[in-house]
């Protein structure tokens, strides 16, 4: 798949939607007489992909500083909101309209078009995808428009859905999906324009399971949940399928190219230009010192791959310490995650598939050593860091006798504790989404709070807020969510 064909559709896209963003069926192009072209739904899938894989690796800087991974550059001034979590509901709206204005209704069209031409993998993958991005609405805002949304004219003032019922419509989804994933054998393969498995049928099935796996986690605190959780991974057993494992991530990469515009979306957004010079947000986000000291009193290697050494040390600050650093006496942005131009974009990594599974498995959930498991997600995450030697390089990390936070048999009782701990210092940079979503379940890690002195409240936030855009054009359904606090309007799996 090369990059100008990727980058071709992406306009037609872009153009279409805002020319048509009112009207039904917009990727129809018989009946829209703004598209200039019909495209097939197995071309607008690399448009697709691209955009969710852009979308998960730009929109999170903020929770980097939140979880304690990245902090503020001391040679910037920065915005007091921004390092006492008082922000407003115009703070990273991107979050909410991306995914409804772009991504979803792609989705859409893609399984319109699917559905039309017979062509059943392809709806499976819009339908997985769908829920894939549905979840980043529901996991950062709770309720959301869901049932009416993307219906075009026949719903310009769509209703706020239940979260929970979302949440449980995404399970029926990715059943629906699997069927047809199966039932669809020997139907049309969109091959090379699936930049994410290559047409590789066996790891969409794991991914699907994947991805239900992480929404029953999700749940785990939940009262009553529980007989739920078991019948639905009761189900993924039954399978017979599995989950994406060793060596098995979902990565995008449409043919990335040293090009403006071409790059992978994390490397051209927190790493360098083409001219090899660090782009704005690379020089602002520094390293914080909460992720530094739990690498070095853990003997971690990563701690070199997450971080860069500045005068032959690591260093950092707090998020939101008033003491800060210059850039020239700092750690930036690390070699492990920042590795080129052309590298994969992660949707959802091997090493969180494996303490996923490590994390159900100490439950009871599902079948399986969890220790086993745990060990497999660290060298997982140690290969995916670039680690040298990383199979042997992990093995001797996990097996350091007593040490907290890393040895199976120095944690007593809380072995998801543990687990969770471990989680999330393989989710540093690329995936600190999931690490907030762990913490909001878990409260795990012990993440400190802003140093700022304006920060009065000791928390970190819960959600963020229905964006602007709501209250403008959506107005009566959005009020009816009531008045949302960032701090007290939790997120309906949460405790």
């Amino acid at each position: 798949m090369q990059m100008k064909k990727l980058i071709i559709i992406i306009g037609i896209f872009t153009l279409t939607f805002l020319g048509t963003s009112c009207k039904d069926n917009f990727f129809d192009v018989n009946k829209n007489p703004n598209d200039a072209v019909i495209v097939p739904a197995e071309l607008i899938l690399p448009a697709a992909l691209q955009n969710s894989a852009s979308y998960v690796s730009t929109n999170f800087q903020f929770l980097n500083l939140w979880m304690g991974y990245w902090n503020w550059s001391g040679n910037y001034s920065i915005n007091t909101s921004d390092k006492n979590y008082q922000f407003v509901n115009t703070f990273n709206n991107g979050i909410w309209n991306t995914q409804y204005a772009n991504l979803l209704n792609n989705y859409n069209g893609i399984e319109n078009k699917a559905i039309d031409s017979k062509q059943p993998l392809l709806q499976a993958m819009a339908k997985t995808m769908r829920v894939h991005g549905f979840q980043y609405v529901v996991d950062t805002y709770n309720n959301a428009p869901y049932t009416d949304a993307l219906k075009g004219t026949t719903s310009i003032l769509p209703k706020y859905d239940d979260a929970k019922t979302i949440y449980e419509d995404f399970i029926v989804q990715l059943d629906l999906a699997m069927d047809l994933f199966t039932k669809g054998t020997g139907s049309f393969n969109p091959g090379a324009n699936d930049i994410m498995f290559g047409g590789d049928i066996s790891q969409w099935k794991k991914f699907v399971n994947t991805l239900k796996l992480r929404i029953l986690l999700r749940q785990s605190e939940m009262v009553g949940r529980d007989a739920y959780i078991k019948a639905q991974l009761a189900k993924i057993k039954s399978s017979n399928v599995g989950f994406l494992s060793a060596g098995e991530s979902a990565n995008v990469n449409p043919g990335y190219l040293k090009s403006t515009g071409k790059q992978s979306p994390f490397w051209e957004n927190y790493g360098f230009g083409i001219n090899g010079q660090p782009v704005e947000a690379n020089n602002i986000s520094r390293a914080n010192l909460y992720g530094i000291t739990f690498y070095k009193q853990t003997n971690d290697p990563r701690l070199g791959a997450f971080y860069a050494p500045v005068g032959g040390i690591f260093d950092g600050r707090f998020f939101g310490d008033i003491d800060v650093l210059p850039n020239s006496k700092t750690s930036a942005i690390g070699p492990g995650v920042l590795k080129s131009f052309d590298q994969d974009a992660v949707l959802l990594s091997s090493h969180e598939s494996l303490f996923l599974q490590a994390e159900a498995a100490q439950r009871g959930w599902i079948t399986g050593d969890s220790r086993a498991l745990y060990q497999m997600a660290i060298t997982e995450s140690f290969k995916n860091t670039n680690i040298i030697n990383a199979t042997i390089a992990a093995n001797d990390y996990y097996s350091q006798t007593g040490l907290k936070n890393v040895s199976w048999d120095a944690t007593n009782n809380d072995k998801i504790a543990l687990i969770i701990t471990q989680k999330w210092a393989s989710l540093n940079a690329l995936s600190p989404f999931e690490a907030w979503c762990d913490y909001r379940r878990l409260g795990i890690p012990a993440i400190p709070i802003s140093k700022d002195p304006s920060t009065n409240i000791k928390k970190i936030p819960s959600r963020l807020f229905y964006p602007q855009s709501e209250y403008n054009y959506n107005a009566e359904n959005v009020k009816g969510q009531g008045t949302i606090n960032q701090f007290d309007s939790k997120i309906f799996w949460m405790k």
